[in-house]
């Protein structure tokens, strides 16, 4: 699946498609979690990791996504509900 969807990107985006390899490379899913645990004071994970948040976050600022509504209706299995989501993204803390 990925490789059909990385072949349709390569030829509309193919700077924004490096870039999230790169990103996805660099900043791994349980890193990002890992960071996230050391230095969250108030939020949590509980059905939503925040790397989940981050991997739809990415889509939309490269630009293989118009927004992060469209990127969450693209996503296998999304956890939570799209309120869930826009609830998490609000509150996100910043370091």
């Amino acid at each position: 699946m990925w490789q059909e969807v990385l072949e349709r990107f390569e030829k509309q985006a193919p700077a924004s498609v490096m870039a999230r390899i790169a990103l996805e490379q660099a900043m791994p899913a349980a890193w990002i979690d890992e960071v996230f645990e050391a230095n969250r004071q108030r939020q949590y994970p509980r059905e939503l990791l925040f790397s989940t948040v981050v991997a739809l976050m990415s889509l939309v600022s490269l630009g293989l996504q118009p927004s992060l509504h469209a990127a969450a209706r693209k996503m296998e299995h999304l956890p939570v509900s799209l309120a869930a989501l826009y609830d998490k993204v609000k509150r996100t803390e910043f370091f």
